[in-house]
C-alpha cells in the first residue's frame, strides 16, 4: 500500500516527483542509470507513491517543487522515495548526492543530515559521522556529545552504568507469559546473546531499548536484511527524523563505508539492500499506530500482552 498522504498529489505533482527520481538515478541527467536502478525506479514509484509512472520523464528538479508537494509528511516521505532510489547500487555517487541535497533543501526535510553525506563523498566520513552522532544524541535524547558518545563507547569497554531498574525488568522477562511480547523480546536476547540495554556491558537503554522492541514486533532478524528492515521501519515510524536514523546503516551494509562506533560490531558490507523489501518495511512503520511511534514508548505495560494482540493493535 502506498504513502496515504502521496495518493492525493496532484497530476503536476506526481509528474515532478517523477522528474526528481529521474534526476536522482541519472544524477540529473550526467550519466546512465543503470537497468536495476531504472527498474527500481519505476517499481517503487507507483508502490509508495499510489500513480503509475508517468510518461515522458525528463531528469530535471522542477522549478516550485516545494509549492507542488506542500505537507510536511508528504515531503519527508518523498525524501525517503528519493534517498532509496540514490542507494539502489552499491557506490556513493556525488551527482546523485548533489540532488538529493538540492531536494532537501528545496522541500527543507533534513537539508543538513543531506549535507553530510555530502561530506562522505568527499572523504571526509569521520566529520560527517561526528555530525550525524551529535544530532541523534541531541534530536532523540537530548543529550550533549560527551554524554551520548559516553553512554555508547563506556559499554563496549564493560564500564557502562548498570541501571538496576532496567535490569531487574528485563531479569523478569524470562517469567513472562508463552506468546507474548516479554517471552519473544527474551527469545531475542537469548538467540543473539546481547547483554540486556542498560546494564555494563549492554548498550545504552534510551537508545537501543526500543530499537529492540521494534525488531521483535516487526519480527526482524539482526542479520544485514533485517537490520535494513527495522531501520527502514523506524523510518516510517519516524519520518522527522528518518534520514538521520538510516543514512548510517545504508552505507555501513550497501556502501561498505563503516560507522565508526557501529562499525566495532557489526560488519561493513556492499550491496545488501533490498530496495522492494526496504520500501515495504518503510511502509509498514508508516501505517503504524499508537505508542509505538513514541521514540521514548514505555513498551512495559505490553510486555506480558500476546504478540500477536500487540501488532494487532498497533497495525503493524
Amino acid at each position: 500500500m502506498a504513502f496515504h498522504d502521496l495518493q492525493s498529489l496532484s497530476p503536476a505533482a506526481v509528474h515532478a516527483l517523477a522528474e526528481a527520481c529521474q534526476a536522482v538515478i541519472t544524477g540529473q541527467g550526467t550519466e546512465q542509470p543503470t537497468e536495476r536502478e531504472q527498474a527500481m525506479a519505476q517499481e517503487l514509484f507507483p508502490a509508495l507513491i499510489g500513480f503509475p509512472w508517468p510518461s515522458h520523464v525528463e531528469a530535471q528538479i522542477t522549478v516550485g517543487l516545494s509549492g507542488l508537494i506542500t505537507t510536511t509528511r508528504q515531503r519527508q516521505e518523498v525524501m525517503q522515495l528519493l534517498t532509496l532510489l540514490a542507494f539502489v547500487e552499491p557506490r556513493l555517487d556525488q551527482a546523485k548526492v548533489q540532488v538529493l541535497a538540492r531536494v532537501a533543501a528545496e522541500l527543507q526535510v533534513e537539508a543538513a543530515v543531506v549535507a553530510d553525506l555530502e561530506q562522505v563523498c568527499r572523504k571526509d566520513v569521520l566529520k560527517a559521522f561526528g555530525d550525524w552522532y551529535r544530532r541523534t544524541f541531541h534530536d532523540l535524547n537530548e543529550d550533549g556529545v560527551v554524554q551520548g558518545y559516553g553512554r555508547f563507547i563506556l559499554p563496549m569497554l564493560g564500564l557502562g552504568i548498570d541501571q538496576a531498574q532496567h535490569r531487574q525488568r528485563y531479569q523478569a522477562l524470562t517469567d513472562a507469559p508463552a506468546g507474548s511480547l516479554g517471552a519473544a523480546l527474551q527469545a531475542y536476547y537469548d538467540h543473539n546473546g546481547f547483554p540486556y540495554p542498560g546494564s555494563r556491558k549492554g548498550l545504552p537503554y534510551d537508545y537501543v531499548a526500543i530499537h529492540d522492541v521494534h525488531h521483535v514486533i516487526g519480527g526482524y532478524a539482526t542479520d544485514p536484511d533485517g537490520e535494513l528492515g527495522v531501520l527502514a521501519f523506524s523510518m516510517g515510524l519516524f519520518p522527522e527524523h528518518a534520514l538521520l536514523i538510516d543514512l548510517p546503516p545504508l552505507l555501513q551494509f550497501q556502501m561498505g563505508i563503516a560507522d565508526p562506533l557501529a562499525g566495532s560490531v557489526a560488519p561493513k558490507l556492499t550491496d545488501q539492500l533490498d530496495a522492494p523489501a526496504f520500501a515495504d518495511a518503510l511502509q509498514r512503520g508508516a501505517q503504524a499506530t499508537g505508542p509505538i511511534r513514541d521514540f521514548h514508548w514505555d513498551f512495559w505495560p505490553w510486555i506480558d500482552r500476546p504478540l500477536a494482540e500487540v501488532r494487532d493493535l498497533l497495525n503493524v
